[in-house]
């Protein structure tokens, strides 16, 4: 049997997660209000959900900070336990329910991203699964979560109240018998484990893979000469450098709130030891999830951005005023050029590809790289605007 904390330990447990939660509390509020002062930004999809996952974060982080204080009075090992049976379970119900919540939402932005690319961010083509979206995220957990409430399968665990029954241990210890928590609670565990299986190492890792596959085999059907060619190469492959450090960074720090709580509930099923200085520090992590995911948010948005920082002025981008005819391009587009010093290519640098926030392919200046183009679709004046569009 697992020895009991001692009281250093019992008081690391029960306050340490209370600023982290405190600073994703700020954190997830800030990206609320972000969006509310922004209202063009949701009326896309990614936004959207980026919001409803915030304000699910926004309850869990107020579930954190009362954390101990909602563990019934008397409660062995649990420093500062000054709740009843009732605030446990209220409280216990908001940790299951936005944990896997904000999991799912987080999860389903790599579906975003997929059919969002995949239908050029034409949302009209696939907004319907938005209503999906909410009803998984939300209601499946939300209806677990009342389950487990209705159960008496919400009590004490560690320093705050999450599926588990009580007292400890009375599930493996034949000496000690349950006052609450069903023959359920093992079954409910299970579904527990193989829900955040799916949506942590199938769901985004997968759909990542296949966005990535896909844009790597989507070429145009014609396939220009010279110059142009070279340009339409290389700025493919800044694309899909883009897209890889854009999927690295969305998976990574997903992940990195997790792993640490994956590993110390491995060591203590293989060891039957909890190893609580190390839970403490998983805690703490995973506390901070919303400060972590309000990072990769304006991270994600600043990679783009970096696309568009400005070049040395060039005569490639006043196009407006060069020679505009076919073979001009092409023969400009074909050499790397350099202006006051600087060895530079054509404004190509001008632009960059957010898998999640990108735009509708008339605008963009991707839609050549990716789109399906027709022979009598491609003339002069589509690589001038290019051009052009790159530049400016």
């Amino acid at each position: 049997m697992t020895a009991a904390p001692n009281l250093a330990q019992q008081r690391a447990l029960a306050y340490s997660p209370k600023p982290f939660g405190a600073l994703s509390l700020f954190a997830s509020t800030y990206v609320i209000r972000h969006l509310v002062r922004h209202p063009d930004k949701t009326k896309r999809l990614y936004h959207r959900l980026i919001g409803h996952m915030n304000v699910s974060i926004v309850v869990r982080s107020l579930a954190i900070l009362w954390g101990n204080w909602a563990v019934p009075e008397g409660t062995p090992n649990v420093a500062g336990a000054v709740g009843t049976v009732q605030t446990c379970t209220v409280q216990g119900f908001l940790n299951i329910w936005t944990t896997v919540t904000v999991a799912s939402y987080y999860a389903s932005l790599s579906l975003c991203s997929f059919v969002s690319v995949k239908h050029k961010f034409k949302e009209e083509e696939y907004k319907w699964i938005e209503k999906w979206i909410h009803a998984f995220c939300v209601g499946i957990p939300l209806a677990f979560s009342v389950w487990m409430a209705a159960t008496e399968n919400i009590n004490p665990l560690g320093s705050a109240c999450y599926a588990a029954a009580y007292p400890k241990g009375c599930r493996t210890d034949p000496e000690v018998s349950c006052e609450r928590g069903s023959e359920q609670i093992d079954f409910a565990l299970i579904i527990i484990a193989i829900t955040q299986f799916i949506i942590f190492c199938i769901i985004p890792p997968c759909l990542m893979l296949a966005l990535y596959v896909m844009l790597d085999k989507s070429k145009p059907e014609y396939q220009p000469a010279g110059g142009m060619m070279k340009i339409i190469e290389d700025a493919r492959k800044r694309m899909l450098r883009d897209v890889l450090l854009q999927i690295s960074l969305y998976l990574l720090s997903f992940w990195f709130t997790y792993i640490f709580n994956l590993i110390q509930f491995v060591v203590q099923k293989i060891t039957g030891e909890s190893t609580y200085n190390f839970w403490i520090f998983a805690n703490t992590i995973n506390y901070s999830q919303g400060t972590i995911l309000m990072l990769v948010y304006f991270q994600l948005q600043r990679m783009t951005n970096l696309g568009v920082r400005s070049l040395p002025e060039t005569p490639v981008c006043q196009g407006r005023n060069r020679e505009t005819d076919l073979q001009s391009i092409r023969s400009r587009a074909s050499t790397r050029m350099i202006f006051d010093g600087v060895d530079t290519e054509p404004c190509k640098e001008r632009a960059s590809f957010s898998i999640f926030d990108g735009t509708p392919d008339q605008s963009s200046p991707w839609a050549k790289y990716i789109d399906q183009v027709s022979d009598d679709e491609v003339d002069v004046h589509e690589y001038r605007d290019d051009l052009v569009q790159e530049c400016h």
